[in-house]
């Protein structure tokens, strides 16, 4: 007989007249990684970190779902799903033009492997907003959670809204160089 450990379970807020559900829990799951992944390498081959995923990365139905990651396009299922990063605090959306999005410091770090973030966010039905994280101390995920050794992210750091490519000390100087995308000024 196997030993299965006991769960814990969330309990969502109630309405106190009618009884609906007034909250959820949304996860950090595959999908949202691979939206993010998507935006990451399209700012990435942008060189700007903002980007209109309606407009810029959207792509009929592919038959190569990862290939299509790895572009960084997305189908219209993903571009539909963009809350899904962004009440994680993995994207944002930016506030110069309507549909455009940028990838936030935590979701760089996030794609760098170099934090775990909360699995499991609370969202509220009447605002649409998300309200905290649940058990966000025992429930947390990484990048490596949900993909290979793959890089999305590596080399590539954001200053002033641009993308830059590397970033490296001058030993004569001791000064920080950055090398700006082909086409890209800072």
């Amino acid at each position: 007989m196997a030993n299965f450990k006991k769960q814990e379970k969330y309990v969502p807020e109630k309405c106190g007249r009618c009884g609906q559900t007034e909250t959820y829990l949304l996860p950090v799951d595959r999908g949202t990684v691979d939206i993010l992944k998507a935006i990451a390498v399209a700012i990435r081959n942008k060189g700007i970190n903002a980007v209109h995923p309606r407009e810029e990365m959207e792509i009929p139905k592919t038959d190569d779902y990862d290939l299509m990651v790895k572009e960084g396009k997305m189908t219209s299922n993903m571009v539909g799903n963009l809350s899904r990063p962004r009440f994680h605090g993995l994207i944002a959306k930016t506030g110069d033009q309507p549909g455009n999005y940028c990838l936030t410091t935590k979701g760089a770090e996030f794609l760098k492997h170099e934090i775990t973030i909360p699995k499991y966010a609370i969202i509220s039905k009447k605002t649409g907003c998300k309200k905290e994280y649940w058990q966000p101390e025992k429930y947390r995920v990484s990048i490596k959670d949900f993909s290979s050794d793959e890089e999305y992210w590596e080399g590539f750091y954001i200053k002033d809204g641009h993308v830059i490519m590397d970033i490296v000390k001058d030993p004569a100087t001791q000064k920080q160089l950055f090398v700006v995308r082909e086409g890209y000024e800072v």
